[in-house]
């Protein structure tokens, strides 16, 4: 899997940014969509309340509702159809889950089984956790790529908090994982905490 520099770095954090206002623009207009933004995150912003939304310069019943319907609206279209994906890199799977998971207030933990080619072939949310953390073997996590046959998979869960920075907890289970797969002959290719504006991949950060 090519590798790519974590998006932690700063000259890739005003892209994510750049396309939230473009789609909240054409939701409540440009003026409204830089106030909102200038005040809350894009993961802040799809639990906002109405109180809170009216306060906004720019803001007006309308448009409050706009942002309030968000959730749900995305919740309808960025569901992953992953199915045959080919992925080439980190940012593959960002673009494909950061809406899914930036909308989610527990954390989900996911594997992609994927074939020799890198083409998904199974999609599996294995374990659904609290706000701040969740509880998965590596044996859940490995029984869905021996089902299918896979040759490699890539995991990946996300923070609702909106920080993609893994915890010690991140880190030892990334470790498991690894040893594991080694020892089932399946290729560990990465494992990346995603939110809704950024993510963290354990691969690109050489500790894969």
């Amino acid at each position: 899997m090519k590798r790519k520099k974590a998006i932690l770095m700063s000259n890739n954090e005003r892209q994510p940014e750049m396309r939230e206002l473009g789609v909240l623009r054409s939701f409540i207009g440009h003026r409204a969509a830089e106030a909102v933004l200038t005040r809350y995150s894009m993961a802040e912003l799809l639990r906002a309340d109405r109180k809170s939304l009216m306060e906004v310069r720019f803001m007006g019943p309308s448009k409050a509702n706009a942002i309030l319907a968000l959730p749900r609206l995305l919740d309808l279209v960025s569901v992953p159809r992953t199915g045959g994906r080919v992925i080439s890199c980190s940012r593959d799977i960002f673009e494909l889950f950061r809406f899914s998971a930036g909308i989610r207030e527990q954390e989900h933990f996911v594997v992609l089984a994927l074939n020799s080619r890198n083409r998904i072939i199974y999609e599996e949310t294995t374990a659904v956790g609290s706000v701040n953390t969740v509880h998965v073997s590596p044996a859940d996590i490995l029984k869905p790529a021996i089902r299918h046959a896979a040759a490699s998979i890539i995991c990946m869960h996300n923070h609702p908090s909106g920080d993609p920075a893994p915890s010690a907890d991140d880190r030892s289970l990334t470790d498991r994982i690894a040893r594991a797969s080694t020892l089932m002959g399946i290729r560990f290719l990465d494992h990346l905490v995603i939110t809704v504006s950024s993510y963290y991949s354990f691969s690109d950060s050489g500790e894969i």
